[in-house]
Order: structure tokens, then C-alpha cells, then sequence
């Protein structure tokens, strides 16, 4: 048994989501706003990305959630805090794929993070202006003038249709709510996000990948404790 815990381990750490073709996702929005915003996902030059925000859609983890950030001028915010601002446990940080050379124009989805390159989780942000600061190499300055370059945010995808709807969130009113500034007045609810092309499938299948979701995590070693409790057998009891 922990022979094969290691093996999975191992697993876990060099295989990855193959995706023939760019994904497409659905973001519908209620509340303060309602319509739809359709995403085109770069899975060719974000791959990392692109499968982590997949596998939350899969989850169902952005249902009910809000835009709870907004800059109008700059970018929409949302994907981690619920309706009463309380942020939802989320899944590890992911590597920054700031690198692949997509830019930060009005209209593409990045993922926000902290001060820190490697901290991006499930929140993401949609630029309503050309926001080329925020690309890797970007120059910047410090506190004594020298100039050095931007890690930047890793862009991921773009809107492909409802690109209104994002418009129509970035002109709402904001007010500060649980110390939090910049949070729409009236809320901006994720109601939902689901692919609707394109679902990305499996390269190969994975040993260990027991919700099917292509993805080795942690749900999969929950799920793989539960089934050995039950009925003694790391796969799906019968």
C-alpha cells in the first residue's frame, strides 16, 4: 500500500491534462448584472492554468460565489468569496505561466494572486482596459528608481462573447464591505460556470485518477481512503 501511495505521488507530480483544442466555458451572472460571458481557455500556452481552472468548473467550486472586486477602468474580480464575503477554501497555489507571452488586453481572464508570482489559486480577473503593467517583464521601479522587471499575471483565456455583460459589472457602484474595498453594493453572483465546448479529455488514462476528472489530488486520495474503509479496495467499491 504505500508502495503504491509513492507511485501515485510520483504520478501526481509529471502528468498532466491534454486538451486537443481550446476549451470553452460559460459564466452565467445574476444579481446586480445578469447575462453571459463565454470564454475562450488557452490551453495550448497556459496549460497549467487553464486545467486548474477546469477542474474547479468541474467541481462546481465558482456556483454562488461573487465579483467581489471592481476597478472600473481596470478589471472585474471574482471566483473566491461568497455572498457574505467569506472566502471559500480553495484548492494549493499553482506556478505562474506569466512567461507564455499573452498580454493583458481588455477582454482576457488572468488569475489574481498576491505580491508573491507562485500564490494564484482560484480567483481570476477580467481586464476591461488594456492593463500591459500587469504582463511578465513589464517595467517597473522601486523606491529608489532602479528599473526591474514584472514577474506579471498570467493571462489565460478571453471573453468571446458577452464582453457587455463584463462592461455593464465594471460600471456598478462599490462600497467597502468586512473591510473589503471595491465590493459591488448590490451583488454580483456567479450563478453558475460549466464548459459548453470543447471539454478537455484525458491524454492517457491516469492510475490513481478515481473521479474521472483528470486530474491526481486530493479529492482522489480522499476518495481512495473512504473506498479502503468500506470495502477494503482503493478502487471504487462495488
Amino acid at each position: 500500500m504505500k508502495n503504491y501511495i509513492l507511485y501515485l505521488l510520483t504520478i501526481f507530480v509529471i502528468t498532466s491534462v491534454s486538451m486537443a483544442v481550446n476549451p470553452q466555458v460559460t459564466i452565467q451572472i445574476s444579481g446586480g448584472v445578469t447575462g453571459s460571458i463565454v470564454l475562450e481557455l488557452y490551453a495550448d500556452t497556459a496549460p497549467i492554468t487553464t486545467a486548474n481552472f477546469i477542474s474547479y468548473v468541474k467541481k462546481n467550486f465558482y456556483n454562488n460565489l461573487i465579483i467581489h472586486r471592481v476597478i472600473n477602468g481596470f478589471m472585474i474580480q471574482g471566483g473566491g468569496f461568497d455572498t457574505n464575503i467569506i472566502q471559500k477554501p480553495h484548492d494549493p497555489n499553482i506556478i505562474n505561466e506569466s512567461y507564455n507571452n499573452l498580454s493583458n488586453l481588455r477582454g482576457t481572464i488572468a488569475m489574481a494572486r498576491t505580491s508573491e508570482p507562485d500564490t494564484a489559486n482560484s480567483q481570476f480577473y477580467i481586464n476591461t482596459v488594456d492593463n500591459t503593467s500587469l504582463n511578465y517583464g513589464a517595467i517597473a521601479y522601486d523606491g529608489y528608481g532602479n528599473a526591474y522587471r514584472k514577474i506579471g499575471y498570467c493571462v489565460f483565456g478571453r471573453v468571446i462573447s458577452g464582453m457587455n455583460i463584463v462592461d455593464a459589472i465594471a460600471a456598478v457602484a462599490t462600497t467597502t464591505k468586512s473591510g473589503m474595498t471595491d465590493v459591488p453594493v448590490n451583488n454580483i453572483i456567479i450563478q453558475s460556470v460549466t464548459i459548453t465546448k470543447n471539454a478537455p479529455v484525458c491524454a492517457n488514462k491516469m492510475i490513481g485518477d478515481i473521479d474521472r476528472d483528470c486530474n491526481i489530488d486530493l479529492a482522489d486520495f480522499a476518495q481512495m481512503a473512504e473506498n479502503w474503509l468500506l470495502c477494503n479496495s482503493i478502487t471504487i467499491c462495488q
